[in-house]
């Protein structure tokens, strides 16, 4: 923490160009000192200072909650974190709370005049599809028309079920906190109109209100599903515009183009990937050899399906899994590799629309889980569920995108094959867990005499039920253990070096 006014300079030498003076108390990561010590050079903004004028900073404050505390208090409703207003966190709630509320609540976020108010909920239209959160297409109706406001909202809150909210509870504050970093224009990637958010720390609950979204509206593009990219025209065009999107909100983020308090909102490697493996991930990932090397090998990669290679392969599953802390360790020890990540960014999570001259645009959605995290991290997560076949092409197509785009943003020249071997050993706290721990149940819903009559994944029995995502997103990952460079390789020298640093 900077205890007297710091000026950042480009280089280490302090006579150099000043690029930015941090007021007194801003947070800063250190990523590297010279040898003597007396400069460091610092993570955001980028740049170098006088390490003379630090004191080291108190530990980030926790947002989460135990359990048993979460028990006692997520049915409370208390007042916001930044507007100190109470507010609803279920639909049926907001309903009652009705315009009043809304009114409130508009005025303090200053997106409506003093002078207007919500005179009704006209509509309130829960979208029907299971994910992280509960949400509603809302119409509202104003005393008075205001151009800059709509009518049209969408709304999202809390999962109603306790145990799953308790487990997605970290991943609201980041999305309330892009939302209202939003509206003061510093987002350097297209957002939903900001309305209203707020987040409570004693209570784990939060509520967001943006614009609507009028996907399918030309010249808005249809709204696509996650993991049946077969369905969107041209996507690698579409990750590509997501990877420059991501590229563009780093590169912010290092430059301090964001503000200097920017560690006040996203403290350092908070949003990392991590997970906790249970007690039966060595049996589900048995069931799981099975089902590929047995019971539906038709509907993976040919390869993957040989014994041997399976055999290897749970070896490589149950050290990455056991070994998983020095992983993410590893990931986000140099700050050049980190930064304010989308942590999700699929293909499902943008609204897309095309210029008079043809060139696709997107503005990102679904900010659940952001803030500072690997690179890497955040690469593997956005390439989850493309088409196998063209998989291990667009991995690469996409570090080389986001290095250029980065670069092109400002940032500094990353190293693609650094990349690359963080986005391969990311993919243990991105992919491997969710897949051995949760999608291998849901795969045994059929019977094997029934898989034994699919042909291959684009059979109707997987696309309407939703597991044509769970099919390609193991085949994408057999597919990185079929790569020169393979996610247990990259765990493996993680591991080794590590090793060797602790015995030195």
């Amino acid at each position: 923490m900077a205890r007297l006014p710091a000026p950042v300079t480009a280089t280490c030498d302090p006579s150099g160009p000043i690029m930015h003076t941090l007021p007194a108390g801003t947070v800063i990561v250190c990523a590297q000192a010279p040898g003597d010590g007396a400069r460091v050079r610092i993570s955001s903004p980028a740049g170098w200072l006088d390490a003379g004028v630090l004191d080291r900073a108190d530990p980030a404050p926790a947002l989460t909650i135990d359990f048993e505390t979460f028990q006692q208090r997520h049915a409370l409703v208390q007042p916001g974190d930044t507007y100190g207003i109470e507010f609803p966190f279920s639909l049926a709630m907001l309903e009652a709370y009705g315009p009043d509320f809304l009114t409130r609540a508009f005025h303090a976020s200053g997106v409506m005049g003093a002078d207007n108010r919500v005179t009704a909920i006209l509509a309130m239209k829960p979208i029907e599809v299971k994910g992280a959160s509960e949400n509603a297409l809302m119409t509202v109706s104003y005393a008075k028309d205001e151009p800059a406001i709509s009518t049209e909202l969408f709304v999202k809150m809390s999962p109603a079920d306790m145990n799953r909210k308790f487990g997605l509870a970290g991943m609201s504050h980041g999305e309330v906190q892009i939302a209202q970093l939003s509206q003061k224009g510093i987002v350097p990637v297209d957002t939903a109109k900001y309305y209203f958010a707020d987040y409570c720390t004693d209570t784990a609950n939060y509520i967001l209100i943006t614009g609507k979204i009028a996907f399918g509206v030309d010249p808005i593009e249809p709204a696509y599903h996650k993991g049946y990219d077969f369905m969107v025209p041209d996507a690698g065009n579409h990750y590509q515009v997501l990877t420059q999107a991501l590229a563009r909100l780093v590169a912010a983020h290092k430059l301090g183009a964001m503000g200097h308090d920017i560690e006040a909102h996203f403290p350092y490697a908070r949003a990392a990937r991590d997970f906790w493996p249970s007690d039966e991930s060595a049996d589900r990932l048995d069931r799981l050899i099975d089902f590929i090397g047995r019971i539906a090998p038709q509907l993976f990669i040919a390869e993957g399906s040989d014994p041997a290679f399976l055999a290897r392969w749970r070896d490589d599953v149950l050290f990455g899994l056991a070994n998983k802390d020095a992983v993410i360790a590893f990931l986000h020890a140099d700050p050049d590799y980190t930064g304010l990540c989308h942590s999700n960014l699929n293909i499902d999570n943008a609204w897309y629309w095309r210029d008079a001259a043809g060139t696709l645009h997107a503005g990102l959605l679904d900010w659940g889980g952001a803030g500072q995290m690997s690179i890497g991290q955040a690469l593997s997560s956005m390439l989850m569920m493309p088409e196998p076949e063209g998989y291990i092409a667009l991995q690469r197509a996409t570090i080389a995108t986001f290095i250029a785009a980065y670069r092109a943003a400002g940032g500094i020249a990353l190293d693609a094959e650094t990349v690359r071997f963080h986005y391969k050993a990311s993919v243990f706290s991105t992919a491997i867990w969710i897949i051995v721990d949760y999608i291998t149940d849901m795969l045994f819903q059929f019977s094997e005499e029934e898989y034994a009559g699919m042909n291959d994944r684009h059979d109707a029995r997987l696309t309407s039920t939703g597991l044509y995502s769970a099919i390609i997103w193991i085949d994408n990952m057999l597919r990185d253990w079929l790569d020169d460079l393979t996610p247990g390789a990259a765990c493996r020298q993680i591991v080794a070096q590590q090793t060797t640093l602790a015995t030195v």
